[in-house]
């Protein structure tokens, strides 16, 4: 890795932390203040928000002399992180984890009422587009509605980013069940859930929302079938089906036997 900057961020728990210099962090991970699998760190070259353990220099193999970090480009570790209490999470300044992609309220919008207000102004506009590009290209013009399911795709691939998630989960909703779990995170989990584990109170609330109405949603439509068949059985129209059935399966020739 390029020789590193000064200014370096930790996130704890969905909560950021900093700045610091690498030097802190190398110090703090000696003296293990800093987990190698949850804690995040972003600075120097890094491009996103990166576990502290995937770091290199962050932290040190014991074998290795002192003197490393200077030939890499840092400086020597110091006591500077205790001293002067940079990284107390109790004393900093808290805020928000930020990473790329789509929040919680913009997947909802982006899912729900952006699709809805782009879908009635296709359906009030398109006409006249036809009539503004002329016959030749009229035919065409029903496939501006192709922008809202490429819309809705992008918004879910950044909704799993902003998750630290792949965009490849996206095509984990297409698999039943495992669809429910992903719907779970994108809806109700806070940014940075993929690497935090952390829920915040929010995300608390809309959990229990969307299992409620999830568990409620199929027992219902099991009662639903259920009174269904019970209505089918009481006015015979079942048995008239079966009697239908049996009579266009006796009306299928049976092939001869050699």
């Amino acid at each position: 890795m390029s020789k590193k900057q000064d200014d370096w961020f930790v996130s704890r728990g969905g909560q950021r932390f900093g700045p610091v210099t690498f030097t802190q962090l190398m110090e703090a991970a000696k003296q293990g203040r800093l987990e190698p699998r949850t804690d995040l760190i972003f600075g120097g070259a890094l491009a996103e928000w990166t576990p502290a353990g995937d770091v290199d220099g962050v932290f040190e193999r014991k074998e290795r002399r002192k003197e490393e970090p200077a030939r890499r480009g840092h400086r020597a570790p110091d006591n500077s992180l205790a001293d002067s209490g940079s990284y107390d999470s109790d004393s900093q300044p808290k805020t928000k984890l930020h990473l790329p992609g789509a929040t919680r309220l913009g997947y909802f919008l982006g899912v729900t009422v952006l699709p809805t207000i782009l879908a009635i102004g296709f359906a009030r506009f398109i006409p006249e587009i036809a009539d503004m590009v002329g016959e030749k290209f009229a035919q065409y013009t029903p496939l501006l509605v192709l922008i809202i399911p490429l819309l809705v795709l992008v918004i879910t691939v950044k909704r799993f980013q902003n998750l630290a998630m792949s965009g490849w989960w996206t095509f984990g909703l297409l698999v039943p069940l495992m669809n429910w779990w992903l719907q779970y995170r994108l809806i109700c989990c806070p940014t940075g859930y993929g690497y935090t584990k952390k829920m915040d109170p929010i995300g608390w609330i809309l959990a229990v929302l969307y299992w409620l109405i999830l568990v409620g949603g199929i027992a219902a439509y099991f009662v639903i079938g259920a009174v269904m068949i019970n209505d089918l059985i009481e006015s015979g129209q079942l048995q008239q089906f079966r009697n239908q059935f049996d009579e266009l399966k006796a009306a299928i020739p049976t092939p001869a036997a050699e």
